[in-house]
């Protein structure tokens, strides 16, 4: 067992650092002679890793056949990932399926999500009206409306449409993706302009890349972009006091948990569940009531370098915003609210590092006091809390 383990993490290196026929054939040959479906999961996904960022290169030698053996496997999941490879080498029939299985309603949620991600990476140009159509429904919502901000030609005025249908996550998704572009966050400035978008509903690190992009024209449609407030500790002080009352100790942590999933769930894992952007809070000082308040009241009073805002330019008029997940000499890895972009170096025209946190302020003063309490409950918990 041993010396397997030393020849998986062996070939899943591989597949993290080289994309070169000889590496990526040489874990088609493995995965193809493997009986064992852990170990040709890990290969696949090793595959995968090393060809992030490519599409329509040419198949290596015996992909065919591992493909046609993938594809009548009772693993849903070597099923996915054979997809999502044949379509980095230019299967149509994959992607062909791929479209198919993101139409289908009845089809399994997770599936439809990652077949959309490799549509997406693909540059599907049928995907510009599948994702409106995708809009309508919720548990596909979101997904669509991240896509919006990286398939070139999707209209960003059937975003603005749809956001009054929205709930408050969902509207938070548009105002971020709408960000990404140049030509969309025009869009989303008239749309500020003319009130279909207030103000407030611009997350603080969301309206500092749209200065970064537009300028003094953002500025006078939103006011001043605030980085940072002078009255931290009289605000700690002041939720300190309001935790010691006896409603604080009435909290229920199950109405916590759900106050964390909406506010800060996106950026932020708690138990295994959340966001990737900011740090894991499941290990952290949690039953520290001062530390959690610091860290919520003023988010950028110690920001760990890792947690420091990037904003990247890039060439074809993105503009992103987030924190490193990986770096190399060929790309960027930046993790962002709505998951991960894989930029190539190459295609970055400028980058920013700031030395603020993507957490915004303000956050609490955005609640009401019962789930302030609740989400502070929840926050100190020890184990999961069943949700009610």
């Amino acid at each position: 067992m041993h010396s397997v383990r030393i020849i998986l993490f062996g070939f899943i290196f591989i597949g993290k650092l080289f994309a070169d026929d000889d590496s990526i054939a040489l874990l088609i040959k493995t995965a193809h002679a493997s009986d064992s479906p852990a170990l040709r999961t890990a290969l696949l996904k090793g595959m995968i890793k090393g060809l992030e960022g490519q599409v329509d290169i040419n198949a290596p030698e015996g992909w065919s056949e591992l493909s046609a053996e993938l594809k009548k496997s009772t693993d849903p999941e070597h099923r996915a990932l054979a997809r999502e490879i044949g379509q980095i080498f230019g299967d149509a029939g994959a992607t062909q399926n791929a479209l198919s299985l993101v139409k289908n309603q009845k089809a399994k949620i997770n599936e439809r999500r990652s077949a959309l991600k490799a549509l997406i990476n693909q540059k599907q140009p049928e995907l510009e009206k599948l994702i409106q159509s995708l809009l309508d429904e919720p548990e596909m919502r979101m997904d669509a409306i991240r896509a919006f901000g990286k398939i070139v030609n999707a209209d960003a005025n059937y975003l603005i449409k749809q956001y009054p249908n929205f709930d408050t996550l969902a509207k938070r998704a548009v105002i971020e993706t709408l960000a990404t572009k140049k030509e969309s966050s025009e869009i989303l400035l008239r749309a500020i302009e003319k009130k279909k978008i207030l103000p407030e509903e611009v997350p603080a690190y969301t309206a500092r890349a749209l200065h970064s992009l537009l300028g003094e024209r953002f500025d006078k449609a939103y006011g001043k972009v605030q980085v940072q407030n002078t009255n931290k500790k009289e605000l700690i002080l002041k939720y300190s006091k309001l935790l010691d009352g006896p409603e604080a100790s009435k909290a229920d942590p199950a109405r916590g948990r759900i106050v964390f999933s909406a506010v800060c769930g996106t950026c932020h894992q708690m138990y295994n569940k959340g966001g990737i952007l900011g740090p894991d809070l499941t290990g952290s000082n949690r039953a520290n009531r001062e530390y959690i308040l610091l860290n919520i009241v003023d988010p950028n009073f110690d920001v760990p370098d890792g947690y420091k805002m990037i904003v990247l330019k890039t060439k074809n008029g993105r503009v992103l915003a987030g924190t490193i997940g990986e770096e190399d000499s060929q790309k960027v890895v930046l993790k962002t609210v709505s998951g991960k972009e894989i930029i190539a170096k190459e295609n970055i025209n400028e980058r920013q590092k700031l030395p603020l946190s993507m957490m915004p302020e303000g956050i609490l003063e955005t609640i009401p006091t019962e789930d302030f309490f609740a989400l502070i409950k929840y926050l100190q918990t020890e184990e999961q809390t069943e949700l009610p």
